[in-house]
This record gives C-alpha cells, sequence and structure tokens, in this order.
C-alpha cells in the first residue's frame, strides 16, 4: 500500500472503532485507523471482509488478545494481514517494517522535550507516516516534516470541518478523525 498515494486522493483517515467499522468501510475516507478490537474480532469473516473494501491499519497497541512484541506483529501479518499498523512502540514498528507492512508512528507532543524525543524517535524507527497528537498542533508540523522527512498525518480532537480545511492548508499529508461527520466530507469542494 502506497499511504502518499491514497492520501493524495483523499486525506481523511477514519479513526474508527470495532462498532463504527462498517460506517468508517462505507464513507468516503481514503482508510481506516481500527483504534480496538479483540484478536477473535480480527480473525472472523467481518473484518477480512471490510480489510478486503478498503485499507484497515491496526492500532497495535490497543488490540486485546496481544502482547506488545514482535511475535504479535508476526501473528498480525500472517493472520489477519491488516494495511498496516499504527503504534508508539518503537519495537512493534520496526517488526512491522520487516514484515513489509505500512507503519504509522503515533507521537504526542505536550511541550518541547516530548516534540524532541519525537524526532529522535522517528529518525531511529524510520516510519512510513508520522501521526500526530492532538490534531490542533498543525503549526509545527512543518518543522517536524523537514527536520524527519515524513509525511505528516494530524489527529485528536480534530471535529470540525474549518480544523480540517486548516489543517490541509498547512500541508499535511492526511487527518484521522473519530467524528464520523467528517468521513463523508468533500475536502475537493470544500477549500
Amino acid at each position: 500500500m502506497d499511504i502518499k498515494e491514497l492520501l493524495s486522493k483523499n486525506p481523511l483517515i477514519a479513526a474508527a472503532q470495532h462498532d463504527t467499522l462498517e460506517l468508517a468501510v462505507a464513507s468516503k475516507v481514503s482508510s481506516i485507523i481500527l483504534m480496538n478490537g479483540k484478536l477473535n474480532e480480527l480473525m472472523g469473516r467481518d473484518f477480512q471482509k471490510y480489510n478486503k473494501k478498503k485499507p484497515i491499519l491496526l492500532h497495535a497497541d490497543l488490540i486485546k488478545g496481544l502482547s506488545n512484541d514482535r511475535e504479535a506483529i508476526n501473528f498480525i501479518k500472517e493472520y489477519i494481514n491488516p494495511a498496516g499498523i499504527v503504534s508508539t512502540k518503537s519495537t512493534l514498528l520496526r517488526a512491522a517494517k520487516k514484515q513489509g507492512l505500512t507503519t504509522i508512528q503515533r507521537i504526542f507532543l505536550i511541550d518541547s522535550n516530548s516534540l524532541k524525543s519525537a524526532i529522535e524517535s522517528i529518525k531511529e524507527n524510520n516510519p512510513d507516516v508520522v501521526e500526530i497528537m492532538p490534531g490542533w498542533v498543525y503549526p509545527i508540523a512543518e518543522g517536524i516534516k523537514k527536520e524527519t522527512n515524513k509525511p505528516i498525518v494530524l489527529g485528536g480532537l480534530i471535529n470540525h470541518k474549518k480544523l480540517v480545511l486548516d489543517i490541509i492548508k498547512y500541508g499535511s499529508y492526511g487527518i484521522s478523525s473519530s467524528k464520523v461527520d467528517l468521513w463523508n466530507m468533500d475536502i475537493s469542494s470544500e477549500g
């Protein structure tokens, strides 16, 4: 999966819960980050059907029934085979890259120290994309993009159209949001 190409067509990513996954698949979003789930649900027919319709990335840190280690990623690749994973954990990101999965490193910015640590971690892990949280820190995203040479997605607390449009204007590759009302937003006609 070429996530940059996917997001160039539509920068919206649904941050879906298991109970909103069907809505996310039916929406206009380019891809989905599944924020929760149980191992048995991910191995079921419904998930596999959805996984074929739209790229789904698993938030590996939040999947119940798996540990947060390399073997969990090997299992995910072999038995679930999502488009990729999202994680804050270096071990999972590196293991997923070795398995050929798309990787999104999620970082939380709360102060200048967390920013410095995040940049070092991004350089070390070499994810395909960086997701910065919360989304309203978008004015500093350009600096992170320049320093890491990674596409940036913003997520967290993005809950209205104006914020989505402002983030896109600042040059973000994408926006992840759990706000179902935003999943069918037509950015090309809004901007």
